[in-house]
């Protein structure tokens, strides 16, 4: 099993020098540098020297653009969002909004030019965090749904949420084949999240997919999951995965973790890795600390995924 947490950069080299020496003596083999769009442009300090950094200490760097074009996930400051506005979302009554649309192909070319510099970083793979059905009803949406469907896209159109679902295959389709087109020895990678489970099986089916996961983070207060909820969603990741010949990826909650929950990481992560996906990974190192993300306890919290990691990885 191949173990991972998700890093949400420093710039300076001794910074990460002593962060990837901690992973490593956790037990990971991989790590997932989270860099924002300002990591590319303007703090390069994580872009320039962490894959290497990373890669001396025995640890295989990847990248997620956290919070890209300000869609999914955590991280949403977005200057490509700033720079141009025909990326924007389009409500129903004509109203833009500062989120990409996963249908505007400019969206995926941005994506591509951040691959690239990544790649020629060092860098070995890039992440699609999280692509989950949008509401948007801008040009591109409306010529696709007209195309797919011969009809005007409606929020009430019969087809209207098989549409929505399918906009998020189509974009990590074409994210994947645009970055194997790159490189071919790029990893690809993907997480979907239990709420958009009917999108598991397409997004897994897409060929230039190398990794398929999901995120079940039980421990939320809003999420509403049990262990076991969490447990079904991996072990049906896993088995998808097996019959697409994809390798199965399963997330651990490590951020917003309330005071006193702490130790169910630890015994909720060994549930979790017991179903058996190829790749375990959690969100975040240290507990999110210093980010609006960040656990109660944030130190606790670490010692708890540190815990797991170092008996999973026979430390």
């Amino acid at each position: 099993m191949d173990l991972g947490v998700s890093y949400i950069a420093a710039h300076l080299p001794e910074h990460l020098e002593m962060d990837m020496r901690e992973l490593r003596d956790i037990g990971c083999n991989e790590v997932l540098f989270a860099l924002q769009e300002n990591h590319i442009v303007y703090l390069q300090g994580a872009l320039k020297y962490g894959a290497g950094i990373a890669k001396e200490h025995g640890l295989k760097p990847y990248v997620v653009v956290w919070g890209y074009a300000n869609t999914f996930g955590g991280g949403r400051i977005s200057t490509i969002m700033l720079e141009d506005t025909e990326m924007w979302r389009v409500s129903a009554d004509g109203r833009k909004t500062a989120f990409g649309c996963l249908n505007n192909p400019k969206l995926i070319d941005k994506f591509i030019e951040i691959t690239d510099v990544c790649r020629a970083n060092g860098y070995e793979g890039i992440f699609v965090d999280e692509p989950t059905p949008q509401e948007c009803f801008c040009e591109h949406c409306r010529q696709l749904f007209y195309a797919s469907y011969g009809k005007e896209l409606t929020a009430d159109a019969e087809e209207y949420n098989a549409f929505r679902n399918d906009t998020v295959r189509r974009y990590t389709d074409g994210l994947c084949k645009r970055v194997k087109a790159l490189d071919p020895s790029q990893t690809t990678m993907a997480c979907v999240m239990p709420c958009d489970r009917e999108c598991f099986e397409a997004v897994a089916a897409i060929p230039e997919l190398d990794i398929f996961g999901t995120d079940p983070y039980w421990l939320l207060s809003n999420g509403g999951m049990s262990i076991e909820q969490a447990c079904d969603y991996a072990r049906q990741t896993r088995d998808i995965c097996v019959e697409q010949n994809k390798i199965s990826q399963v997330w651990l909650n490590g951020w917003a973790i309330k005071e006193g929950l702490e130790e169910q990481i630890y015994t909720g992560g060994k549930a979790l890795a017991a179903v058996g996906c190829d790749s375990f990974y959690t969100w975040s190192f240290r507990g999110a600390m210093g980010t609006n993300e960040e656990c109660a306890r944030p130190d606790v919290a670490w010692s708890s995924v540190s815990r797991l990691y170092r008996e999973l990885a026979g430390k």
